[in-house]
C-alpha cells in the first residue's frame, strides 16, 4: 500500500491516475468539503449515479436538487423517471419540461443521474468563424491543454440555428436503453437565439461512467429554448473552460440501482 495515499472518511475505493484523483462513495460530499488533501472542491466534478446505470433503467434515485446545488453551481443532469432535462447554471437548477417550458423545480425534486461542478475558468477559447456543433469538437479537442484530462465548458454565442432535444417521463418497467428512450425524444428548434452551453468534456478512458467527448446542454438567455445540445451553427463563440482533477462519483442507496442487471453492451449515447 501506498503510504502517500490520503483517504476520505466515507470512501470506499481510491483510484489514483496520473493528475486524477477518481473516488467513489456511497454518501454526498458536504458543502466545500475536499476529499482530496491540497485539493478545493472548484478542481472536482462531482457525478451522481454512472450512465451504464441510466441506460439499464435506474431511472429513479434518491438525491434531490437541494443537495445537488451543495455539491455544484454548473452542469447537467434529468429528473427521476428522465421527466425532463436538467441544467445547472449559476447556482440554479433548471428544468426543460416535455412540452420544452422551461422552470425551476423545487428543492425535494428527486434526481437519478447528474453531473455538476463549481466552475472556475482556468483558460478560454475563441471562435470567429462560421462553426457547427462538429467544428466545434474537432476545434477544442485540437487546442484543449491535454486530450487526458476532464473539463468543464461553459461556451456563450449568438447562434443562427440551435436544436436540442428533451427528454419524455418514462413508465415501468423501465426495460429501455437510452438510444431507445430518447428515439421519440421531443426536439426544440430555434433561430437567431442568444444562450450558454453548460456542460462536460471526458476523456475515452471513462467508459461506462460518463460520455466520452462534449455532453453540452443549452439554455437560452431568455429561457425561450433549452435541453440536450443535437445541432448549432453560430458565426462566432466564446469558449472558457475549467480544468478538473478530482471526479468524485456517488452511487444511488436505492433497491433498484443495487438490483439492476445491467446489460453487457456498453452506453451508446
Amino acid at each position: 500500500m501506498n503510504d502517500n495515499l490520503d483517504y476520505c472518511c466515507d470512501m470506499k475505493i481510491i483510484v489514483l491516475i496520473p493528475t486524477l484523483s477518481l473516488l467513489l462513495s456511497s454518501c454526498s460530499l458536504k458543502e466545500n468539503e475536499s476529499p482530496v488533501a491540497g485539493k478545493v472542491q472548484t478542481d472536482m466534478i462531482f457525478h451522481y449515479s454512472v450512465l451504464k446505470a441510466l441506460d439499464n433503467g435506474v431511472l429513479e434515485g434518491d438525491m434531490n436538487v437541494s443537495d445537488l446545488k451543495k455539491n455544484g453551481n454548473f452542469g447537467l443532469g434529468t429528473f427521476n423517471t428522465m421527466d425532463g432535462e436538467m441544467i445547472v447554471l449559476d447556482k440554479i437548477v433548471y428544468r426543460v419540461a416535455a412540452d420544452g417550458s422551461i422552470v425551476e423545480p423545487g428543492n425535494e425534486t428527486l434526481i437519478p443521474y447528474s453531473v455538476v461542478t463549481n466552475y472556475k475558468q482556468d483558460g478560454s477559447l475563441k471562435l470567429d468563424r462560421e462553426v457547427d456543433y462538429d467544428h466545434l469538437k474537432s476545434f477544442v479537442a485540437s487546442a484543449i491543454p491535454s486530450v487526458n484530462q476532464f473539463y468543464a465548458f461553459r461556451i456563450k454565442g449568438e447562434f443562427e440555428y440551435i436544436k436540442c432535444g428533451g427528454a419524455d417521463a418514462q413508465e415501468k418497467p423501465y426495460n429501455k436503453s437510452l438510444p431507445e428512450m430518447l428515439a421519440t425524444r421531443p426536439v426544440y428548434e430555434k433561430n437567431n437565439v442568444k444562450g450558454t452551453l453548460v456542460g462536460f468534456w471526458c476523456p475515452s478512458y471513462i467508459g461506462d461512467i460518463n460520455t466520452p467527448g462534449f455532453h453540452l446542454h443549452f439554455l437560452a438567455d431568455d429561457h425561450s429554448i433549452g435541453g440536450h445540445l443535437m445541432d448549432f451553427k453560430a458565426g462566432s463563440l466564446e469558449i472558457g473552460y475549467d480544468i478538473k482533477n478530482v471526479y468524485h462519483i456517488v452511487l444511488p442507496g436505492t433497491d433498484m440501482f443495487k438490483n439492476a442487471r445491467f446489460r453487457d453492451a456498453g452506453v451508446n449515447y
